[in-house]
């Protein structure tokens, strides 16, 4: 390639690379864009997991749709307060927007949802509360009201008299204080009815066991409240493996749909009643949604509920049976839409990669050109110091050598013949060139700082480079050698002087890597 068409190649590819790489960066940036859409990312954190909590999880799961760009992360601990506060801290690292918390203790969690707090992300509680006023807002059931009602109910199947058996949750748990409270303030307003109250843990097993002794002991009951529906079976099933079943009323909370579930046992007649506490996971998504985009909203929201008795359980059931219908078809199209996402995503990324892809090509194809254009500059300017210091060598090193008179003259031309006699020689010393020149050192130095502007050590140091750069470029003898050629014993340090004399290094000059 000529030079003439190397010039009118250059600027071409020069502005045509430009103008494709802002097209395809202009088309990354839409397409990254689309796909990159600011998500808003609330967290649940579940206090323990069962039927009651899946539904409400269900029905946040339905009501994210109704938002654009809304995702879930939900968490279980389990009825294990260090755990959930663990899950707590992971979402604050992780910059939820926003928690919605039901507590499984107020001891152990409530220190993670004041962090949580104090890093200036909105904290809802659900279903249970804190012993601090460091939260957003609260949405759930009224315990108090849900205790009253139940208290209220049995003391009239109870006609104000007998003993009742109250079978708690997790004792530091605000649905169990709150619950207990409620249902002692009605149960103190009936001094003959007797209140035991057995600390359980939300579960079938322990509400059973514990039942069934105190049965054993010869307590009595005549009529039962389980704090969740759970409590409740567990109860019937002590009753009934002693044949007491038929001798109590059962109340349970929760009221949930389904076979064996809270309303169904209520329908067969195995428990009086079940108090619906109400999930409306929707309710919860709502104030969520309010709290993040700035709308009004209620720092305390409570959802009124009733209880499921045998004369409203087939009116339940069948809101039930329709509300489920509803939940599955909002289920299929939930999951049709996440398909479709799912696939919308991986084809923008596809194009995302491709364009990575052309961009890196292109990227690579620019740095080549680069390299090129640099590599071709460095021998450009290898010439032109070249041409340089030839001009120089023939004007006799500065072109300020020429006011010289001829004797002046003379002596810098004798002095230039001594240096290249001697140049070779590592360990020459101006004492020897000044003796050589019938002058002492001294006498040397003055002279030729006169005549020239520099010390004879500068001239026999510019003339040993000089003589350097020409046998690098018009031998074949090594850097190793051309230094030793040059008076200079150690390569590395003629490599120094080099790249100072000249601005490149020797490797450089021949086009080797340094």
């Amino acid at each position: 390639m000529s030079k003439h068409i190397h010039y009118a190649i250059i600027p071409i590819m020069k502005s045509t690379y430009k103008s494709l790489f802002h097209l395809w960066m202009m088309m990354f940036l839409l397409v990254l864009a689309s796909c990159t859409e600011r998500k808003v990312v609330i967290g649940v954190s579940q206090c323990c997991g069962g039927k009651w909590r899946e539904k409400v999880n269900n029905e946040m799961r339905l009501a994210q749709y109704q938002y654009k760009n809304v995702d879930l992360w939900f968490t279980t601990a389990e009825n294990d307060g260090k755990l959930q506060a663990r899950q707590i801290d992971s979402m604050i690292a992780k910059k939820v927007d926003l928690i919605v918390v039901a507590p499984d203790n107020v001891n152990d969690v409530t220190p993670a949802i004041e962090r949580a707090y104090r890093k200036d992300i909105p904290v809802i509680l659900f279903d249970r509360k804190t012993e601090n006023p460091h939260y957003t807002a609260y949405i759930g059931g009224d315990n108090v009201e849900a205790g009253r009602v139940v208290a209220r109910f049995m003391a009239e199947k109870l006609k104000g008299k007998g003993t009742v058996v109250e079978i708690t949750g997790l004792k530091d748990a605000s649905p169990v204080i709150e619950r207990h409270r409620g249902f002692m303030e009605v149960m103190k307003k009936y001094p003959s009815i007797k209140v035991v109250t057995l600390d359980s843990n939300w579960k079938i097993e322990l509400a059973q066991e514990l039942f069934g002794k105190y049965l054993d002991k010869g307590g009595h009951a005549e009529g039962v409240f389980g704090h969740n529906d759970l409590c409740a079976i567990g109860a019937f099933e002590a009753a009934k493996a002693r044949g007491l079943e038929k001798q109590m009323k059962i109340v349970g909370i929760d009221g949930l749909p389904g076979i064996w579930e809270g309303v169904d046992r209520v329908k067969r007649g195995m428990f009086a009643a079940s108090y619906v506490y109400p999930t409306q996971g929707e309710k919860v998504i709502a104030l969520a949604m309010n709290i993040l985009e700035g709308k009004p909203y209620k720092k305390d929201n409570y959802m009124q509920s009733f209880l499921a008795t045998p004369e409203n359980c087939d009116a339940i059931n069948l809101q039930y049976q329709e509300l489920e219908s509803k939940v599955q078809d909002m289920n299929h199209i939930s999951h049709s839409l996440d398909r479709y996402t799912w696939m919308a995503r991986l084809q923008r990324w596809m194009i995302v990669i491709a364009i990575v892809i052309v961009l890196v090509l292109l990227a690579v194809i620019y740095y080549i050109y680069k390299v090129y254009r640099k590599k071709l500059q460095q021998k450009q300017e290898t010439a032109r110091k070249t041409a340089e210091i030839m001009a120089e060598s023939k004007e006799g090193w500065n072109p300020e050598l020429t006011k010289l008179d001829e004797s002046e003259r003379y002596f810098i031309d004798r002095f230039k013949k001594k240096v290249i006699e001697r140049m070779g020689d590592a360990d020459l010393k101006m004492d020897d060139l000044g003796a050589e020149m019938q002058l002492s050192k001294v006498q040397l130095y003055r002279k030729v700082k006169a005549l020239t502007g520099k010390t004879p050590a500068e001239l026999l140091k510019e003339m040993r480079m000089q003589r350097a750069y020409t046998l690098l470029q018009q031998t074949d003898k090594t850097i190793s050698e051309v230094a030793a050629e040059v008076g200079f014993a150690v390569p590395g340090y003629f490599s120094t002087c080099f790249k100072k004399q000249f601005g490149i290094l020797p490797t450089e000059l021949r086009g080797e890597q340094s």
